[in-house]
């Protein structure tokens, strides 16, 4: 007989699997499942070596798997000021001045998450209510919503700004910058502040790990953009402290490095999977390349990063290295260059199915390619959201293609594999938040929370042909569970992002909460 290592007992068991749907209990043995069922079938195979863990009724799901997530840039916003609850200007004063106490002067201080809306006055604080708490060390605070920050005086003489003519720039009746910032002109900030180093970026990473899995996610995939970023990963690999399971996606200019410095170390916890092509940019920033110009500005259609003869020797290389095709494409003529590369490249069955980022802006046509070429779909709910409240989508892109952004509900009914991220840190970690403004979602375009808890476990699982380890709770899987203090399918969408994560297990217990 053999005895399991860990065992769940008295919980309401979501296993996401069609062949068991619900169960009470679950006992592990290593990293894997060994029995799933009701607390009789499993009581078996206790032992007095066995943990116990009495769930009172709490919820048992798979593990939220994130499949677009930039893991270093995480972590060093982590290490900010973290401003979302502060109701007045006078407690942004009050809480940089406790900051500045602990850092030397001149050093940069970056601050986030402020809510203008929130704030008593209505309003941002001006780069002189700034100076009157911090004169000797720049400050930029990056706001909650929309591309925007506010700085302090320090920063807007190192930035030059006061010389600059660039829109974006907000000044008094005098012409002087009040210190807020908008859309590119938060680039001017942004490209002084100095460099952490790698050691200041590795501190950071494995924060930002810590908070991934107090989300209940354990397996992610890594959105490379940065050299560094290889650095980082390959010495958390090499000294065996990743928490959770990686499936690492690098652009085609960090291939080969990555497949000459990380592919020797791959194991259970960390894997190459594949390999982004940026084929165009976003709607925000009119970069998203359409078929027909965008309607707030009949001049402008956005381009192509990438032209087709590029595009056909990436994806030979990405091919040869046996890894996954991902592309980056957001708008109707990249999507549609997207599959034209997808659709000339070699089928290879063990290799996953090529995927695209994005997918934003979508039409009959293209819907009806994504299915018949087998490619999934990979969103971010809440990047969806933010297309809607913030950057008024209706009316750049007008209502007939506004109706066809992120057409996620008519992706699924299509059996379109998509799958769910967070893109954090431009939108917030949270897989249940996502889950909500996907069930938010007005008309025919509104998700299940079933099919949104599918598109971060099974879904996701399946989009990278792992849905033989992960993604559903089965035995002999990867035994990587979350808890959590209610059932998501039982809100009917609303209050879902108020749901606790209570522990997180992969293989063992990774993260419990003190609540």
């Amino acid at each position: 007989m053999t005895f399991a290592d860990l065992i769940l007992f008295n919980g309401n068991i979501l296993t996401m699997s069609s062949k068991m749907p619900s169960a009470q209990a679950i006992a592990i043995k290593g990293d894997r499942i060994y029995c799933v069922g009701s607390d009789q079938e499993v009581k078996q195979y206790m032992d007095e070596r066995t943990r116990i863990i009495y769930l009172d009724g709490k919820t048992v799901m798979p593990g939220f798997i994130d499949t677009h997530i930039h893991v270093t840039d995480y972590g060093r916003m982590l290490t900010w000021i973290d401003l979302q609850d502060v109701s007045s200007i006078k407690d942004v004063q009050t809480v940089l001045t406790e900051h500045v106490k602990c850092v030397t002067k001149d050093k940069w201080v970056l601050g986030r998450a402020l809510n203008s809306d929130g704030l008593l006055e209505k309003r941002l604080p001006t780069c002189k209510e700034l100076d009157s708490v911090s004169p000797d060390n720049p400050v930029v605070i990056y706001c909650q919503s929309g591309q925007t920050c506010v700085v302090n005086s320090r920063a807007l003489n190192m930035t030059k700004i006061s010389q600059q003519n660039n829109g974006g720039i907000e000044r008094d009746v005098l012409g002087e910058p009040t210190g807020v910032l908008r859309d590119q002109a938060t680039d001017l900030v942004w490209n002084v502040i100095p460099e952490p180093t790698q050691q200041e970026l590795y501190n950071a990473t494995e924060l930002a790990l810590e908070k991934i899995v107090q989300a209940g996610i354990t397996s992610i995939h890594w959105i490379v953009l940065l050299e560094v970023e290889l650095s980082i990963i390959q010495k958390l690999v090499e000294r065996g402290v990743l928490p959770v399971r990686i499936y690492l996606i690098v652009p085609t200019n960090l291939l080969d490095l990555a497949l000459q410095n990380l592919k020797q170390l791959e194991n259970n916890h960390f894997k190459i999977g594949g390999v982004i092509i940026f084929v165009d940019g976003y709607l925000a920033s009119r970069t998203a390349a359409l078929l027909e110009p965008y309607s707030d500005a009949p001049t402008i259609q956005g381009k192509l990063f990438c032209q087709q003869n590029e595009m056909d020797v990436f994806v030979d290389k990405i091919r040869d290295a046996g890894l996954q095709l991902v592309i980056h494409a957001m708008g109707d003529k990249a999507i549609h260059e997207a599959l034209n590369i997808i659709q000339q490249s070699s089928k290879n069955s063990v290799i996953p199915h090529p995927r695209i980022e994005q997918a934003a802006v979508l039409n009959h046509q293209l819907l009806g390619r994504i299915k018949e070429l087998g490619v999934s779909v990979s969103v971010q709910p809440c990047v969806v959201a933010s297309e809607f409240s913030v950057w008024s989508v209706e009316k750049r892109l007008g209502e007939k293609r506004a109706h066809w952004l992120f057409p996620i509900k008519e992706l699924l009914s299509g059996d379109v594999l998509v799958s769910a991220g967070s893109d954090c840190p431009m939108e917030p970690l949270n897989p249940l938040q996502g889950i909500k403004e996907l069930v938010k979602r007005e008309g025919l375009q509104k998700v299940s929370v079933f099919d949104g808890l599918q598109m971060y476990t099974v879904f996701a699982a399946q989009s990278t042909a792992e849905f033989a380890n992960k993604g559903s709770i089965e035995q002999n899987k990867f035994a990587d569970l979350v808890v959590l203090s209610n059932d998501p399918t039982k809100t009917g969408g609303k209050n879902i992002d108020d749901i606790s994560v209570c522990f997180t297990v992969i293989g063992g217990v990774v993260y419990c909460s003190k609540k």
